[in-house]
């Protein structure tokens, strides 16, 4: 088992090789501004069942694109476990263990990663890290100014780590851990500090939601169009009366009542459509349907225009020559329509059809659209999630890379 070869004194920063019989000083470092660990050295507590004592403190820092980066590193000490460590980076923590087989490279989505133990990882950024304080207790060497190409490839919630140095290179496994548990394992008095960002490998709050939503959305979009074929099977789609008329300017009655019909069957929707021979022109229906025996009216108007041209060598047209409005809850009786058209034309001539409980897959598509709003903000949201995730990454989401390349 890995034994502690170097202590790091917090009072005057010094760091002693234990390995030697006189403890020899590796190096001495005063750093102007001292950085207490949030998880004291000395401090017991529980990870993941098991109990470590924290017994060395280091905070590393890498350079991209001239800005510096830090974060902290806590070593673990278990004497049936060994050594583990607690990264912390912008409130972000992981629990890491050095590996004990060998991850194979591979090409993911067209650039490097790795693969361990049959998990695919993506590269996310390599760096030259350097150590820039130390104080405890540590299995190597370890001094200020120390250095490491590190490569880390992720697969939320793991990470995994490279290091390499002119004298060895090590692989490291992670995984993205609660903060508030192990504040709760240590019995920390204080409050774990607030996450900032989203870390490399930190969970999606929305990938495991995808599935189960998609799965309700479909259930819902399955009973919608099951309620709708089962409307239109009962719906009777009747044609209950049927008419042309025409309009003349001449004519000094404007206005007209159709004959009596009738509107059979359950409360429903009546549909009214109408069609003219309109070009170049408009004509207003201002139309009411009539219950012979309740006298009571069901008011509307609607309007038929259509016109068209070329403008620049290009054909155009807008409006339509037919028309359709929908009375809604039309209780069964006798009725009659009253119509008052209007028109700039001298002459239109118009057709009018009434039907009967008409079913209406307009409602059906509404359904469809407000369902997938849920499923497409789900999306959005996960995909914003992502694009922070990469964003300090070598290879960020629909951007150029960039960090520095792998050195191999």
């Amino acid at each position: 088992m890995q034994q502690t070869e170097a202590i790091a004194c917090a009072a005057c920063g010094s760091v002693i090789d234990l390995t030697d019989e006189t403890f020899k000083i590796i190096s001495t470092y005063q750093s102007k501004i001292k950085h207490q660990p949030l998880i004291p050295l000395g401090t017991r507590g529980k990870v993941r069942g098991e109990t470590y004592e924290v017994i060395g403190y280091l905070r590393r820092r890498i350079v991209v694109e001239s800005v510096p980066y830090e974060w902290s590193e806590y070593l673990l000490f278990n004497p049936f476990k060994g050594f583990r460590w607690l990264t912390e980076y912008n409130g972000h923590w992981n629990f890491v263990k050095t590996t004990t087989n060998i991850p194979k490279p591979v090409t993911l989505r067209g650039r490097a990663g790795m693969n361990y133990l049959g998990t695919d990882f993506l590269q996310f950024q390599s760096a030259e890290a350097k150590v820039s304080y130390v104080v405890g207790e540590f299995y190597w060497r370890v001094e200020v100014g120390e250095t490491a190409q590190v490569v880390d490839y992720v697969s939320p919630p793991l990470v995994l780590s490279r290091e390499k140095t002119d004298a060895e290179e090590t692989w490291s496994i992670g995984e993205y851990t609660d903060p508030q548990t192990l504040w709760t394992g240590f019995q920390l008095k204080t409050s774990p500090p607030a996450r900032i960002g989203v870390a490399p490998n930190q969970p999606s709050p929305f990938s495991g939601q995808s599935s189960s939503l998609m799965k309700r959305m479909l259930l819902f979009l399955a009973a919608a169009l099951f309620l709708q074929i089962f409307i239109s099977a009962i719906s009777r789609n009747r044609l209950v009366y049927e008419n042309d008329f025409r309009l003349d300017k001449s004519s000094a009655e404007k206005s007209l009542v159709t004959d009596v019909f009738e509107i059979p069957g359950r409360t429903s929707n009546v549909v009214v459509r109408s069609r003219a021979d309109v070009d170049n022109s408009w004509i207003f229906l201002s139309m009411a349907l009539i219950n012979e025996e309740t006298g009571t009216a069901y008011d509307f108007g609607r309007e038929i225009s259509y016109y068209h041209g070329v403008e620049g060598g290009e054909s155009w047209s807008e409006g339509n020559v037919t028309d359709e409005a929908t009375l809604p809850s039309i209780p069964a009786g006798r009725y009659y329509l009253r119509i008052e058209p209007e028109s700039e034309s001298p002459a239109v001539y118009y057709h009018i059809q009434v039907c009967r409980d008409v079913p209406r897959w307009s409602y059906m598509f509404i359904t469809m659209g407000m369902l997938l709003v849920l499923p497409v903000w789900h999306w959005i949201r996960g995909r914003s999630f992502e694009v922070s995730r990469w964003s300090e990454s070598d290879f960020p989401m629909g951007g150029r890379s960039s960090g520095s390349s792998e050195d191999d």
